[in-house]
């Protein structure tokens, strides 16, 4: 009888370990050769970086508490954490607009009720032929 309620102590404990830090990063590419203006609308905390490739790289952390991987796995693939691009319509757009898809993110829960911690880190980089403003939300190439 001990050996079971230790056995079975031991399977209660392991099972309150699947609801874990969970974290994924993910990428974005934005074509900008003939672009010599970018605004960027994104939504909570993020960074400008140069760097010397020729498109905008965004890539996005996200670490989740509380949660599990398939609650992550959903919310990426419903494109919780997506940048979008309105030039598409034009295939050499002079302005450019990149701007969080989702940018009403509702606080998370599970289905316990429970509400899970959810960061996410935006690192935004852009080619060095763009002079970038003081408040990090427009491009404008340089000698254009």
């Amino acid at each position: 009888m001990l050996r079971s309620w230790i056995l079975l102590s031991l399977l209660l404990l392991s099972s309150t370990g699947t609801f874990a830090q969970m974290e994924r990063t993910m990428y974005q590419v934005f074509e900008v050769d003939s672009a010599q203006t970018v605004q960027f609308e994104v939504a909570g905390e993020y960074q400008v970086e140069e760097w010397a490739g020729n498109s905008i790289l965004v890539e996005t952390t996200v670490q989740l508490w509380d949660a599990n991987k398939e609650i992550l796995g959903h919310l990426i693939k419903e494109g919780r954490y997506d940048l979008a691009t309105d030039s598409t319509s034009d295939p050499n757009p002079r302005q450019v607009r990149i701007y969080t898809k989702h940018i009403d993110r509702k606080p998370l829960k599970r289905r316990d009720g429970e509400k899970c911690l959810e960061i996410a880190v935006t690192k935004i980089f852009v080619p060095d032929t763009f002079y970038i403003s003081e408040d990090r939300q427009r491009l404008t190439r340089k000698g254009g």
